[in-house]
């Protein structure tokens, strides 16, 4: 494979996982937020008040919620810009 069709190709990649990040924000974020809450109990039941259990970050809140929609967000972008560089590169040596 030439690396013209590589770059493409993975632009194709992180073309779709940006759009699919972009478009089920909304229930990337809900699953996030759930399997954060969970993985929190497990930790509690575990290990109890132990330094180890220490919260990195809020979970099962508004903030929390708001936190990870943006996170999610600009991971969305990141991976449509990326696809645009990559694209751009395959491009300017195909017409070079």
């Amino acid at each position: 494979m030439s690396e013209r069709l590589g770059n493409f190709l993975w632009g194709a990649i992180f073309l779709v996982a940006g759009s699919i990040t972009l478009l089920y924000l909304d229930a990337i974020v809900r699953l996030d937020q759930n399997s954060g809450i969970r993985l929190k109990s497990w930790f509690q039941k575990k290990l109890g008040k132990s330094v180890l259990n220490r919260e990195l970050w809020s979970v099962g809140t508004p903030s929390g919620f708001r936190s990870s929609r943006i996170a999610f967000q600009v991971s969305g972008v990141v991976f449509l810009v990326v696809r645009a560089v990559l694209v751009t590169v395959a491009a300017s040596r195909y017409f070079h």
